[in-house]
């Protein structure tokens, strides 16, 4: 058994597992997407049936903003369709004084993270963004720490 060899194999594996659990997050974005629209189909408010409240656990600003996106069946999105997807998850935006700064503020962090990009589009002057997913930053620290051991391992 050679370490090193194994060294790599844990590591292809571990660039798998990364892979599926993307998939899997957003595949639980789209399905808290669909729940929150059948709740808002379903609710009622003129017979006066009301359905109880559904936890979706959205998280803060940050992880709404990554559920939205992750849900999206459009591509790109602008700071404001990414704010209309907010709201349609019923994730309470009225208690922030300037919603859209704020959510500009922090899909611009995912940008700065590499889990979202940013370019100018159709809209002129309008920056569009598109979810690459978490695990492009995850894979740049894993590939620098991966080359950081094979260069010790070289010594």
């Amino acid at each position: 058994m050679n370490p090193k060899d194994e060294l790599e194999k844990e590591q292809q594996k571990l660039e798998r597992l990364l892979q599926l659990q993307e998939k899997t997050e957003v595949a639980i974005a789209r399905a808290k997407r669909r729940i929150a629209a059948w709740r808002e189909l379903l609710d009622d408010s003129e017979t006066g049936e009301l359905l109880p409240e559904i936890d979706l656990d959205l998280g803060g600003l940050t992880d709404v903003c990554r559920t939205a996106m992750r849900a999206s069946r459009k591509e790109w999105m602008t700071a404001a369709e990414i704010q209309q997807a907010i709201r349609e998850l019923g994730f309470p935006l009225d208690q922030y004084k300037a919603p859209a700064a704020s959510i500009l503020t922090t899909v611009n962090r995912l940008v700065d993270n590499g889990e979202v990009v940013v370019e100018r589009r159709s809209q002129p002057g309008a920056s569009e963004y598109k979810w690459v997913g978490s695990l492009s930053a995850s894979r740049k620290r894993l590939l620098e720490s991966l080359r950081k051991v094979k260069e010790q391992t070289k010594k």
